[in-house]
């Protein structure tokens, strides 16, 4: 039989890295289906890499089990990965709503891991993909301990124990594959359906000629859906709704699903007409204040006279700006979906070690996972409290 590895990573990225780091002492086989390591991680935050967030909470993920979450960021927040940062003197700054930032670009945030996870035996196998996993017979298994196998495009690894850090479906011109649901389901391990999330939201036919209009526009907004309110940048595009906002609300969007927008959360519309009835502006003028002119020419689709306008249209305009309800249903697909929302279903999982609880010394860790967090740095700091939780778990 070949090399017996201790442990065989899938996945060179985010959580696959980190995990390096309570492996030191370990013979490791990390196997990556990219020429790169890391190479998601290098794009991620326009290659500044958002690699935290400073109001981390339970609230801001979603999971088919919500409470799994909580004793992750209990044992690793936010501070806990600024001390790694700042031992590697990695500055970094904080934008809108919490998100952390490297000044210094996304690679050296994968210096770090590889440098905190280096170890004498841990050999790297690049532009390798990974075919599937299966434990070894007792017939094959002349040392008579559990090993796994692991069919390879470069051959077969054997290892006592593998850690699934795959990731999800997102971005397959990156390399994502379904390999980490392919083994999940070939032991039995129960896989939550997996959408495309933190995806651009596509507009319905019926506001498809409204919108395409206002390509390149962006403005911030308010929105709710599903009893959840976010204010962020909305972007309009020849297609849907992009930026922020739609990012967000697109982790809420599965099948059928109404958005409530409020393109002037700030404004009570109805007020600032009456409140102007008198004077001689035109509404496009006064919107105009506040919104760009071409977005507002297009959401009233007429011109009003303020002097001679009804109560019943006034309140038509306030619901155009201030209760703007649209439905929606289809998403931009995986190729343009930050995140995967679905995956292994954590009640298969002990949360303590990152084990499945079906198959001793079987491991998943990050985006694998029915785990997804909202923008703003979320989802890589799943990535590294996973990968501490299963560290910590050894």
């Amino acid at each position: 039989m070949k090399d017996i590895y201790d442990f065989a990573i899938i996945g060179a990225g985010a959580s696959g890295l980190f995990a390096l780091q309570g492996l030191k002492d370990k013979k490791v086989i990390i196997i990556e289906g990219n020429d790169k390591l890391g190479l998601k991680l290098l794009a991620t935050g326009g290659g500044k890499c958002n690699f935290t967030n400073h109001f981390l909470s339970a609230e801001n993920f979603i999971s088919s089990n919500p409470h799994f979450v909580k004793s992750f960021l209990a044992k690793f927040g936010t501070y806990d990965f600024l001390t790694i940062i700042e031992k590697y003197n990695i500055e970094y700054e904080e934008r809108d709503n919490g998100k952390l930032f490297t000044l210094d670009g996304a690679k050296s945030i994968l210096d770090l891991l590889l440098k905190e996870g280096f170890g004498e035996n841990h050999f790297f196998k690049t532009n390798c993909t990974v075919q599937n996993v299966c434990k070894i017979s007792d017939e094959q298994n002349l040392e008579r301990e559990s090993l796994f196998k692991i069919n390879s495009s470069r051959g077969d690894f054997f290892a006592k124990k593998v850690v699934v850090a795959s990731g999800g479906l997102s971005y397959p011109q990156m390399g994502a594959t379904n390999i980490a649901s392919k083994i999940a389901k070939s032991f039995g391990i129960k896989v939550m359906p997996m959408i495309p999330a933190l995806a651009g939201i596509r507009y319905p036919n019926e506001y498809k000629l409204l919108f395409q209009s206002l390509s390149g526009i962006a403005i911030t907004a308010k929105a709710c859906v599903e009893k959840k309110q976010f204010t962020d940048q909305l972007l309009f595009t020849h297609r849907g709704f992009s930026g922020p906002l739609a990012l967000n609300l697109s982790l809420f969007v599965n099948g059928p699903t109404e958005i409530q927008f409020n393109f002037l959360p700030t404004i009570d519309v109805i007020n600032l007409i009456q409140s102007e009835k008198n004077s001689k502006k035109s509404l496009v003028t006064i919107f105009s204040e506040f919104l760009p002119k071409s977005f507002v020419k297009s959401l009233l689709g007429k011109e009003y006279d303020l002097s001679q306008i009804k109560k019943s249209e006034i309140e038509e305009i306030g619901n155009i700006f201030n209760n703007f309800k649209i439905g929606v249903d289809k998403l931009d697909g995986f190729d343009k979906a930050e995140v995967t929302r679905g995956g292994i279903c954590v009640d298969e999982i002990f949360p303590k070690t990152m084990e499945c609880r079906k198959v001793p010394g079987l491991f998943f860790l990050g985006e694998a996972l029915d785990v997804t967090g909202m923008l703003g740095g979320y989802n890589l700091h799943w990535a590294w409290a996973s990968a501490k939780m299963f560290i910590d778990g050894l």
